[in-house]
């Protein structure tokens, strides 16, 4: 007569609560919160003189750069490269000598994917080439550019990667 009118009772109470999520058979994913992140940022010319090889200091990007996209383009030059250390809500600048200057702001996390501000100015422009907000993936890859340059296009290539 017990194990009748437990069960009812056991099931009149457990039920809602695993249906409603409030009891866990599993343990819980525990990931520290984002609060930094150091972030690459390559300047590279995309011009259509050369014989379609990436130098070295370019093949991470050699997927990109063989992409439709990049078809048109035959030469890749590297023209600088900087690593930069965000702060949660405290930008960096990349003042490059090209006279572009790339200010980022990391301003978070959602999910797996980090939260940025990206601020690119070109020399002697009033306005932003790019001011924007963008989520990307932990150790993604952005690619910003395509601004006219003498011998072809400019190109940059931002890749961060979250510290806790």
């Amino acid at each position: 007569m017990t194990s009748r009118i437990l069960a009812p009772v056991l099931s009149a109470f457990l039920l809602p609560a695993i249906a409603l999520g409030g009891l866990s058979l599993a343990s819980p994913e525990v990931r520290a919160e984002v609060k930094s992140a150091a972030c690459k940022v390559t300047a590279f010319l995309a011009s259509k003189d050369g014989d379609g090889s990436i130098p070295a200091d370019l093949k991470f990007l050699e997927e990109q750069l063989r992409d439709d996209q990049f078809a048109a383009f035959k030469g890749f030059r590297l023209l600088e490269a900087k690593t930069l250390k965000l702060g949660l809500d405290k930008s960096a600048v990349a003042a490059l000598q090209s006279g572009f200057n790339l200010r980022l702001s990391l301003l978070g996390e959602e999910a797996t994917k980090l939260k940025l501000h990206a601020n690119l100015t070109a020399p002697g422009r009033d306005k932003p080439l790019v001011d924007t907000a963008y989520k990307i993936d932990n150790n993604g890859l952005l690619l910003v550019g395509g601004v006219r340059h003498l011998e072809g296009k400019v190109f940059f290539a931002i890749h961060c990667h979250g510290e806790s």
